[in-house]
């Protein structure tokens, strides 16, 4: 059985379907919009020039073929190069996955003294506040303390570890698939 006003319901429809269509259209617009932000709201890693689509072999052509390798934390391999950065020598870490997807770069080195960590440690933690803001959450220990800012781009790790013999600071950059967006 039909209902009564089954006539004007078949009248409105295209009008229905043209609305649909184009508020279907409009959120398609407002997702390719969104997804270009993402896109370009990529970190650009003061340390090099790679970007989370960077291959090894992208990897072998900017450093060179002269790295060394250990299990990464992700499954994969990490290779590192020698890399100096904010006038400190240390190593640059390009951790892959098991499935050779660039999941954190990283630079780490070991300052002479405690004072020098600490002032590396400063400069770097006020040029990453500058840029991505104060959204971070700061631990601080007998030997160690660091920074993490939450991004939906990617989290940033800022942190140190001071023993007797060590001191050391690692500046990373997770991909967002392993990151958490807040701190709770």
């Amino acid at each position: 059985m039909n209902h009564p006003d089954h006539k004007k319901c078949m009248k409105t429809r295209p009008y229905r379907n043209g609305v649909l269509l184009f508020l279907t259209a409009a959120f398609a617009l407002f997702l390719c919009a969104c997804r270009k932000d993402l896109k370009t709201a990529e970190p650009e890693f003061p340390f090099t020039s790679v970007t989370w689509d960077s291959t090894k072999e992208d990897i072998f052509a900017l450093e060179g073929e002269k790295y060394e390798t250990y299990a990464s934390v992700y499954g994969g391999v990490c290779y590192t190069y020698p890399k100096t950065y904010e006038g400190y020598e240390g190593t640059v870490k390009y951790m892959f996955d098991g499935e050779d997807r660039l999941m954190c770069v990283a630079f780490a080195c070991s300052p002479d003294s405690e004072e020098e960590l600490h002032s590396l440690y400063k400069r770097i933690e006020q040029s990453v506040r500058d840029r991505y803001g104060d959204n971070s959450d700061s631990a601080a220990g007998a030997s160690n303390y660091g920074n993490v800012w939450y991004r939906r781009e990617g989290n940033i790790v800022l942190s140190t570890m001071v023993t007797s013999s060590l001191k050391a600071l690692q500046y990373a950059y997770l991909h967002p698939a392993v990151s958490t967006v807040s701190g709770n």
